[in-house]
């Protein structure tokens, strides 16, 4: 419009002066270029007018943006309020478990100490009450001897009011002399009821923990069998003793203490019978750790202990063997 009116004018001073034809030209010109002029003013306007439109909108979308992130901030700011007071109480929790995890270890501290003078309370209960269960066995085990000897005593009161000590004081005193050359600290012979009796340390016929019988022992026994074979009408019992202490390896024939006594025993037994001591005279027989020479709380006690007795008994006139029924002592 502001170049349309200027054109006008110009067209108004042309009419009013005399011009040559050569401005009115140039006036044409300037005119259409003008007009070309304000045609890109219309356009550059027209698309200032919709970048400024779109900047509008974009502003709008950025502002709605914006008011939805200042929300979001607000939220997460309220959120993080209300972790870190969650961090406050969870740390304080912390504390708390904390302090009572330390006052329960001092607690199962003293309960294990406890726990552990309990357990060594009913170890040493145990024992004691293990010693008593074998003094009650042993005093069981004699009871029943007793019953029996008294039994085979009335059996063969007649017998043995005819059968004096003369018989046992010529056992004894021919077996002492015939193994005179062995007696020592190991071994040993005595008078007991109704015979004598050989009482010989384990170590002299055996390896300790071994059921095998050593070459010396083969020897000690050999003498002993060619004692024997010279005293007649004799009967000849076996007894493996041991300590009180249970044996470590187990086999399907060795459970305990008894087996071992008669397993040891028996070992003897067939000793004796191979240096040819006549079998049918020989009886083996276990005593376990039940018939004690001596206290078992004590190592010599127990060395003392685990020995092998050789009872002798005479055999008296129209009897059968019957020296399982006799006490040894």
């Amino acid at each position: 419009m502001f170049l349309r009116n200027c054109f006008l004018l110009l067209m108004c001073l042309w009419l009013g002066s005399c011009v040559s034809q050569k401005k009115y030209n140039s006036l044409l010109i300037a005119r259409d270029n003008l007009e070309l002029k304000a045609t890109e003013y219309s356009i550059s306007l027209a698309q200032e007018r919709t970048k400024a439109i779109n900047l509008s909108k974009k502003n709008e979308d950025l502002n709605r943006k914006l008011t939805q992130t200042n929300l979001n901030n607000q939220r997460m700011t309220r959120e993080l309020e209300r972790l870190e007071s969650d961090e406050s109480e969870l740390v304080f929790d912390h504390v708390l478990l904390t302090s009572k995890y330390e006052d329960m270890q001092d607690y199962f501290e003293i309960v294990l100490n406890d726990c552990d003078k309990t357990r060594i309370e009913i170890s040493r209960k145990d024992r004691m009450l293990q010693l008593k269960e074998d003094s009650l066995l042993k005093v069981l085990i004699d009871l029943r001897l007793l019953e029996e000897d008294i039994r085979q005593r009335e059996n063969s009161s007649i017998v043995l009011s005819q059968f004096d000590s003369t018989s046992i004081n010529t056992l004894y005193s021919n077996v002492s002399k015939d193994l005179n050359d062995l007696v020592s600290s190991g071994f040993r012979i005595s008078k007991i009821s109704h015979g004598v009796q050989i009482s010989v340390d384990e170590t002299v016929i055996f390896d300790r923990g071994s059921l095998n019988v050593t070459a010396e022992g083969h020897e000690v026994i050999r003498h002993l069998a060619i004692a024997l074979n010279a005293q007649p009408n004799i009967e000849v019992l076996v007894l493996g003793h041991t300590d009180r202490v249970k044996i470590s390896k187990k086999t399907k024939y060795l459970t305990d203490n008894w087996d071992l006594s008669v397993l040891k025993a028996t070992a003897v037994t067939r000793a004796l019978a191979s240096a040819k001591l006549d079998p049918r005279i020989l009886t083996a027989s276990g005593r376990a750790a039940f018939d004690p020479m001596v206290s078992n709380n004590t190592q010599p006690g127990r060395n003392k202990n685990r020995r092998i007795e050789i009872n002798i008994y005479p055999k008296i006139p129209g009897q059968a063997n019957n020296q399982m029924g006799r006490r040894t002592n």
